[in-house]
């Protein structure tokens, strides 16, 4: 049915249960899962140039996301996945994920949407909807009730 899933982590808080159903959707349809996070690239303090703590905090995110990714690497061997992790640092999530899809053909694309305050809620939304009307695949949301 399909032949390549993608988890995209499109949020800053986010739980398993995303990648949790992709790997289960990739091990029952016997394809290849990848999973791919994105954040933010935060402009500086000072808008000309990073400082320490700008480079500090951003080490800190990728480190983060890296150990989180070898983490879910390690689930689906486990499990006899293939599977391909990979996290961007980006100005427009939305964009990043649809050309991702598209690069990659991406025949599924598993997006989380958790809870979120109003005001994430909101900017969130526009980037799923971006991605909803854009990208060329089947998309699922996964939310946190």
């Amino acid at each position: 049915m399909f032949k390549q899933i993608t988890v995209a982590i499109i949020t800053p808080t986010h739980d398993k249960k995303s990648f949790e159903l992709g790997l289960q959707m990739a091990r029952n349809l016997q394809c290849p899962l990848s999973v791919v996070e994105c954040f933010y690239q935060q402009p500086p303090m000072f808008h000309f140039f990073e400082t320490k703590s700008d480079k500090q905090a951003l080490q800190d995110r990728k480190n983060k996301i890296k150990s989180e990714l070898v983490k879910w690497e390690k689930i689906a061997k486990k499990e006899g996945v293939p599977i391909k992790t990979q996290f961007a640092l980006t100005d427009s999530i939305a964009h990043w994920v649809i050309e991702y899809v598209t690069e990659h053909e991406v025949e599924l694309l598993i997006v989380d949407y958790p809870k979120l305050s109003s005001t994430e809620s909101t900017h969130y939304d526009d980037i799923i909807n971006t991605i909803h009307h854009k990208a060329k695949c089947h998309i699922l949301t996964t939310k946190q009730c």
